[in-house]
């Protein structure tokens, strides 16, 4: 019988947030304290992707049925951001790499949350920065930051808003892994460059499908 994972609680699930653009700690720290506070009202359990139909680097569609019947690993970044994404993106980076040197065919998807900016364009110059492979790695924009801050907090319970003091954005820095259905099954920390707990849990959940 295949089992599935019990999904974490909603409050846990958005927890870590970051605002990109400040390095002094002073500043992180007021940040996360904000982001926390954002995410207690967040009410609603994360589902996992809903029905869409964005662009991608190669002004492709991409839909959430394009992504079924692999497993997913989704984040939420963005190319001006200076300092978090500049962290979750290599990080996904060594991530497909070891995916691939394991034979594990996983979707890695990272929308934007600064649509209005990150053309097809902008966003492939920046995956190609880092080295990604587009083969299986999609960075999706083509819809308006309304319709995106809607989009994570029904898929994810989490939090995309402009930041009170600054031109930033405030968005999780999560990776969340989702099933063959595109339901969120377990999420991890973007900024973690240890990838094995990342690589566990996509080995289990193959193995618990045999």
């Amino acid at each position: 019988m295949k089992k599935r994972w019990v999904f974490v609680s909603a409050l846990a699930l958005t927890l870590v947030l970051a605002a990109c653009g400040s390095s002094e700690s002073s500043d992180v720290e007021g940040m996360e304290d904000a982001n926390e506070t954002a995410a207690v009202e967040q009410e609603s359990e994360a589902t996992g992707l809903h029905e869409f139909e964005y662009m991608n680097q190669d002004n492709e569609v991409v839909t959430n049925e394009d992504l079924k019947g692999k497993y997913s690993l989704v984040n939420m970044v963005f190319t001006r951001c200076p300092t978090v994404c500049n962290l979750m993106t290599p990080n996904m980076t060594n991530l497909q790499n070891e995916l691939d040197e394991k034979g594990l065919d996983v979707n890695l998807v990272s929308f934007t949350v600064d649509p209005e900016h990150d053309t097809p364009e902008k966003l492939k110059a920046y995956g190609e920065q880092y080295d990604a492979d587009f083969s299986n790695w999609d960075f999706l924009t083509g819809y308006d930051r309304e319709e995106v801050e809607s989009f994570a907090a029904s898929s994810f319970n989490s939090v995309v808003q402009s930041h009170p003091e600054n031109d930033d954005i405030i968005h999780s820095t999560q990776t969340y892994l989702l099933d063959i259905n595109g339901q969120v099954v377990e999420q991890f920390d973007g900024l973690e460059v240890d990838k094995e707990p990342i690589i566990d849990a996509i080995e289990t959940l193959v193995e618990m499908e045999k």
